[in-house]
């Protein structure tokens, strides 16, 4: 492996542990990000799903709502004056509408269910998208404040970058555990 060259600056151990420091927080900062864009295409993936299954959904039952109407007015003309050739071929016509709304309603209850469950899907993936956004903002601030310790000298800046990257870690585990 190639030897690598420390800047004249940076021969302080101080500064060479808050230089690695950074270093380490932009690779955690990366990942973060990944995993955050990651659920922000899940979440509308998912709503996309949810979307096309409450509208398949709605067509379902304004099929199954026309079949029934077409019933009753069959059943209105069957009332009236037919023979009873009409009859029995409205009394079948009324029967195959009526095993096709059932279809329909049974098809229906499946196709809101599924849409439900990408529904909730989606909001979980917006929940864990926002934590690894929180989580993302708080090692962005950790990567500044440790950049300020080089520029000052003061070890209160690392400490408070340090600080701030425990918090967007933390913030970020709760997402990738939630």
């Amino acid at each position: 492996m190639a030897e690598i060259e420390i800047s004249p600056d940076i021969k302080d151990h101080r500064d060479r542990q808050v230089a690695l420091t950074i270093a380490i927080l932009a690779i955690l900062l990366a990942v973060i990000s990944s995993l955050g864009q990651g659920q922000s295409n899940e979440r509308i993936v998912q709503q996309i799903e949810a979307s096309n299954g409450f509208a398949w959904y709605q067509a379902k039952r304004i099929r199954s709502g026309m079949n029934e109407l077409l019933a009753e007015q069959m059943k209105i003309a069957q009332a009236g004056t037919t023979t009873a050739a009409q009859n029995e071929l409205i009394t079948k016509l009324v029967a195959q509408i009526s095993g096709k709304t059932s279809e329909y309603e049974k098809e229906s209850e499946k196709i809101l269910q599924k849409a439900e469950f990408a529904k909730s899907l989606a909001a979980r993936a917006d929940t864990r998208g926002n934590g690894y956004g929180r989580g993302e903002i708080f090692l962005q601030v950790a990567v500044v404040f440790c950049s300020i310790t080089l520029l000052t000298k003061t070890r209160a800046f690392f400490y408070s970058g340090v600080l701030f990257a425990v918090l967007g870690l933390g913030l970020g585990l709760v997402a990738f555990l939630s």
